[in-house]
């Protein structure tokens, strides 16, 4: 329900006038009562379970009961969504843990702490920039041997990919302090493929040349030594990055990375919940001030049709509308909300 569900301005001042030509509520009349249940949370005795709500009249009250169930119905939607949330937090809290136990007895095993919280922002970029170089020099590289546009892209982007990824697992592998046998000869084999591949066809490159350009063998070595040398430094440079942006424990990195993850999702969602129960605990307080602003507005018609100017002793207060306390945990029994408090004459 919202603030606009709640009685209009207009019928307030036409509830004042008519209220106030009938001598409603008498100079000494008492206020009408209603009680509501506060939140379970506050179940320390009898006296302090229920909340009195003291009115004028009858349209005063409806008023008050109109905005308790819209203050109701708000706070048991966001009990709701809070309670997931809650779980959820839970579920990261365990990771959490979890995670902070690798990471400190990885880190107390080696001495030391991570380089790195993560990768580097310019490393994957840079990786990408000497792939997308790669292809374009390859593919004009191949075109000179006549082949179709569509096989010269192709074999161009198996080399043009295959060197900086090749650079990156070689740069890891060569920061790494434990190195397991399997992936030494892994690592070598994939070496003297990529060094295999790039002789072979540089010297395919310049025998073409020779059969088919009539060039001196100064030209053709030059050629070949061109193409040869542009991609193994590419292959170097990829090589040099991977292994400045790794930390030589993978295990310790990837520790520290589950840990820091854990720790930024747990941040995120306690920054969720506090921007959902603040956006409640506001329409709760607008709606709470719109009733009173309601009552104020029939007060002052129900005072000018009055023949008597003294102001009732009902009028001396506003009805003390009930907001609910917004505790953190609590609230919660198996996944479903617990009711925020009942209405009740």
């Amino acid at each position: 329900m919202s603030i606009w569900a709640l009685p209009t301005t207009l019928q307030a001042r036409i509830n004042g006038w008519l209220d106030g030509a009938k001598e409603r509520p008498a100079q000494s009349g008492q206020s009408i009562s209603y009680y509501l249940t506060k939140s379970l949370s506050h179940r320390h005795g009898s006296n302090s379970h229920w909340h009195e709500v003291l009115c004028a009249t009858d349209f005063e009250q409806r008023i008050c009961k109109m905005a308790d169930r819209a203050i109701r119905k708000a706070y048991e939607k966001w009990q709701s969504l809070d309670a997931k949330l809650i779980g959820e937090q839970k579920t990261w809290e365990e990771k959490l843990r979890q995670t902070e136990e690798n990471y400190l007895i990885r880190k107390r095993q080696l001495d030391r702490d991570a380089t790195f919280d993560s990768t580097p922002w310019w490393y994957f970029p840079m990786i990408f920039i000497f792939g997308i170089a790669e292809l374009a020099m390859n593919a004009q590289v191949f075109d000179i041997f006549g082949s179709a546009r569509f096989e010269t892209i192709i074999m161009a982007l198996i080399l043009s990919f295959a060197i900086p990824i090749s650079g990156h697992f070689w740069g890891r592998f060569l920061r790494e302090d434990e190195k397991e046998k399997p992936l030494i000869f892994l690592s070598i084999g994939c070496l003297a493929v990529i060094v295999f591949s790039l002789y072979s066809l540089a010297a395919v490159r310049n025998s073409y040349f020779k059969s088919i350009v009539s060039s001196d063998a100064e030209t053709v070595f030059n050629a070949w030594l061109f193409f040869l040398s542009l991609n193994f430094l590419v292959f170097l440079i990829s090589i040099y990055a991977s292994w400045y942006a790794h930390e030589r424990d993978f295990k310790l990195f990837k520790f520290k990375r589950d840990f820091m993850a854990a720790l930024s999702h747990i941040n995120k969602l306690g920054s969720r919940r506090n921007a959902f129960k603040s956006s409640c605990h506001n329409h709760i307080f607008r709606l709470r001030d719109a009733a009173h602003e309601k009552i104020s507005i029939y007060r002052q018609h129900n005072l000018r049709k009055r023949g008597d100017d003294r102001r009732p002793q009902a009028f001396e207060s506003l009805p003390d509308i009930l907001i609910p306390e917004f505790e953190e945990e609590g609230f919660a029994t198996n996944g479903k909300p617990k009711s925020a408090y009942l209405l009740t004459d």
